[in-house]
């Protein structure tokens, strides 16, 4: 696929769905294709920015290192997006992010994230945490603090009053999601005490 037949699709209103493996496989060919995604996604008011989001979700679970040339440009947008979607993609990049960051210890990873995109991805979740926000959104979120906070300490206390002060008044998910991080948080203060 080229790169006008990958806009074309990305912009028509009835092939997005039909195509969006093709989408996505075109797009880790391509991996220069994601810098037109993370553009259309800072968009507010483009339906193009939730596709876009969407085929890069896919293609970043697929092979998350296709975001590491554009990790500035991610990381500056996550504070900009408006989109529902948008946002929970946003998330969930974060939370492949740190996955691949503290837990399968990817080098490449690990060498392109400095503490500049860290501290974003930082801010960004605390936002989504105390903003009305999907649950989706919270859970990824919930995840990618934690795992941050095995780096930054401060980051299991706050976001710790954060989840107790929502669980009495969360969803069902919110509930679940928050009790296992909260053991989470626990754990690891116990294992450094």
């Amino acid at each position: 696929m080229d790169k006008t037949t990958f806009l074309k699709i990305i912009q028509s209103d009835t092939q997005k769905l039909k195509h969006r493996d093709i989408l996505v496989n075109a797009c880790l060919k391509n991996t220069s294709w994601a810098s037109f995604l993370l553009t259309n996604m800072k968009s507010v008011d483009n339906e193009n920015s939730n596709v876009s989001a969407r085929i890069l979700e896919l293609s970043c679970k697929k092979n998350i290192e296709i975001i590491i040339p554009y990790l500035d440009f991610f990381c500056e947008l996550l504070n900009k997006v408006k989109l529902n979607g948008v946002i929970r993609v946003c998330s969930k990049i974060c939370e492949l992010l740190m996955i691949e960051y503290f837990v399968n210890k990817n080098h490449k990873i690990m060498n392109s994230l400095q503490n500049e995109h860290l501290e974003k991805i930082i801010e960004a979740g605390f936002i989504w945490m105390i903003t009305d926000q999907k649950i989706a959104v919270q859970a990824y979120t919930m995840q990618t603090l934690f795992l941050l906070g095995t780096k930054f300490d401060w980051i299991h206390n706050e976001l710790a009053i954060i989840i107790e002060k929502n669980i009495p008044t969360g969803s069902t998910g919110y509930k679940n999601r928050g009790r296992k991080v909260l053991r989470a948080i626990e754990t690891s203060t116990n294992l450094k005490l």
